[in-house]
C-alpha cells in the first residue's frame, strides 16, 4: 500500500492511499464470504447460496458496505503505522475502486497545530483588569438589589412588570391566558412601549410573536409558530415595580456597618485578594490573545462544527438553535486556541511541576471561588484527583512565567462602553 501525506494547513492533513488490487480483492473475497452467510437468495436456504449468485443479486450493496468497512480498517492501519494523531472523525473525500483494480482513497484529517512563535517573552499586551473600586461598587449594588422590595403601582412606567390577560387566535381557535410583560421602549423580548402609561383595567391591541407569547405565559406546549405575529388583545391586571433602598449611611447600618465608608473599606479588604487573582487570569487570557494575534493559525473547523452540532442537536427552535450555534462555536474556538497555544509553549519551554506548585495553583483556584484551600479540595475532590490538575497547573505557571516578562497596558474604554448604563436586574418576583 502506498501512503502519501500532504500538509494542507497548520491543522489539516490530506492522506492519499493506493492499495494494490490483489490486496483489495483478498479483503473483498473474505467480506463477501462472511456477508453471504446472512443473505437470502430465492431457491436457496439462508446463507447457502453460491457466492456468485449472492454477488449477482446484491453487487452494489455488498460493494458499498465492503468499501465502508474496508476504509475504516485501512485508515486505522495507516494511523498506527505512521503515528498519525487526529481530531474528531476523518473526512473521506474520495474513493475509487472497481473489482480487480487498485483502490485509491483520499482522506482529510484535522489535528493539533505545531506552532513556532515569532516572540514569546517581552511582549506589550493590552488588557482590561478588574478595578477594585468598581468591584466594591458592584458588590454594594448587588446588596442593594438583594434588599429591594416590589411595590404595586397604578400606572405603568419604564421597566415595570405588567401582569396581563392576553387573548389571541390561532388556527381559528381563541386562546386567553394570563402572562407577564414589561412596559418600556427597550427592544428586548417581552417589553412593549404600548404598555407605558396604562393603568389597571386598561386594554390595548398589540402584535406579539409566537415565541413572545409562549415566554409571557410560560407555556412551551402552546402550538404557536415562533416567528409568526399574532394580533393580541391585552388587559392589565396588575403593575409592579422594584423599589431599591438608597445607598447611604442608613443602608450601611442596616447591613451592620457603622457607615457607608466603613462598609466600603471592609468590602474592599474582603475583595482585594480575589481581585488580584482575577486579574492574574485576565493577564493570562490577554497574553493568549496576544500570542494568537501575533502568530495566527487556522482552527480545525470541522472538529469545532462537530462539537457544536452535538451540543445543539436537541434544540428544536431554529432561532434558539442558531443563537447557541454561534455561542458554542465561539466558546469551542476560544478553548482550542488556548489549548493549542499552551500545549506548544510547554513543548518549547518544558516545566517541572512540584507539589508546592500544585498547592499554589489550588490556592489560586480556591481564592477565585471564595474558599479556603482545604474547602476547595473537599468540594472539588474529583477535579484535583484527575490528571488534568497537573496539566492545568503547568499551563498556569508557564503563562505566569511569560507574563512576568511582558508589559501589560490597560486598554482605554471606548465611548460606546463608557455610555453603557448599568441595568437593574429583574427581581425573582418580577421574573
Amino acid at each position: 500500500m502506498q501512503v502519501e501525506i500532504n500538509q494542507v494547513n497548520a491543522v489539516t492533513k490530506e492522506i492519499n492511499l493506493n492499495i494494490p488490487s490483489a490486496e483489495v480483492d483478498v479483503a473483498y473475497a473474505k467480506y463477501l464470504k462472511k456477508a453471504a452467510k446472512d443473505i437470502s437468495v430465492p431457491g436457496f436456504r439462508k446463507g447457502k447460496a453460491p457466492l456468485n449468485a449472492v454477488e449477482r443479486m446484491y453487487a452494489d450493496k455488498i460493494k458499498n458496505y465492503f468499501i465502508e468497512d474496508y476504509v475504516v480498517d485501512v485508515f486505522r492501519k495507516v494511523v498506527e503505522e505512521n503515528n498519525i494523531k487526529y481530531l474528531s472523525m476523518p473526512d473521506v473525500k474520495d474513493i475509487q475502486w472497481e473489482k480487480g483494480s487498485d483502490m485509491t482513497i483520499q482522506i482529510e484529517i484535522e489535528h493539533e497545530p505545531v506552532l513556532e512563535f515569532k516572540q514569546i517573552e517581552g511582549l506589550t499586551v493590552p488588557y482590561k483588569p478588574k478595578d477594585l473600586e468598581a468591584e466594591v461598587d458592584n458588590f454594594i449594588i448587588e446588596l442593594q438589589k438583594s434588599n429591594r422590595r416590589v411595590i404595586d403601582v397604578e400606572t405603568a412606567g419604564e421597566n415595570d412588570q405588567v401582569e396581563v390577560e392576553i387573548s389571541f387566535q390561532h388556527n381559528n381557535e381563541t386562546y386567553t391566558r394570563t402572562g407577564i410583560l414589561y412596559s418600556g421602549i427597550d427592544k428586548v423580548q417581552g417589553m412593549l412601549p404600548e404598555l407605558l402609561d396604562l393603568k389597571i383595567g386598561d386594554t390595548a391591541q398589540v402584535k406579539l410573536a409566537g415565541i413572545d407569547i409562549v415566554e409571557a405565559i410560560d407555556d412551551d406546549k402552546l402550538p404557536l409558530d415562533d416567528e409568526a405575529e399574532y394580533d393580541c388583545h391585552i388587559m392589565v391586571n396588575s403593575i409592579s415595580r422594584p423599589d431599591y433602598p438608597e445607598l447611604d449611611d442608613e443602608f450601611a447600618k442596616d447591613m451592620e456597618f457603622d457607615s457607608m465608608e466603613d462598609m466600603k473599606a471592609k468590602i474592599r479588604d474582603d475583595l482585594r485578594l480575589k481581585n488580584e487573582h482575577t486579574n492574574i487570569n485576565i493577564e493570562i487570557d490577554a497574553l493568549i490573545t496576544k500570542l494568537f494575534i501575533e502568530n495566527q493559525f487556522p482552527l480545525p473547523v470541522k472538529t469545532i462544527k462537530h462539537l457544536v452540532e452535538d451540543q445543539i442537536k436537541d434544540i428544536k427552535n431554529d432561532k434558539v438553535q442558531e443563537y447557541y450555534y454561534q455561542y458554542y462555536y465561539i466558546a469551542y474556538s476560544s478553548i482550542l486556541v488556548k489549548n493549542y497555544i499552551t500545549d506548544n509553549l510547554l513543548r518549547l519551554m518544558p516545566i517541572e511541576l512540584t507539589d508546592e506548585m500544585i498547592e499554589e495553583y489550588i490556592t489560586h483556584l480556591a481564592i477565585l471561588k471564595n474558599m479556603g484551600s482545604e474547602a476547595y479540595k473537599e468540594n472539588y475532590m474529583s477535579d484535583i484527583s484527575s490528571e488534568d490538575i497537573a496539566t492545568d497547573a503547568k499551563e498556569y505557571f508557564i503563562l505566569r512565567q511569560i507574563a512576568q516578562t511582558c508589559e501589560f497596558v490597560i486598554e482605554e474604554e471606548t465611548e460606546e462602553e463608557n455610555n453603557i448604563e448599568p441595568e437593574m436586574e429583574k427581581s425573582e418576583e418580577e421574573q
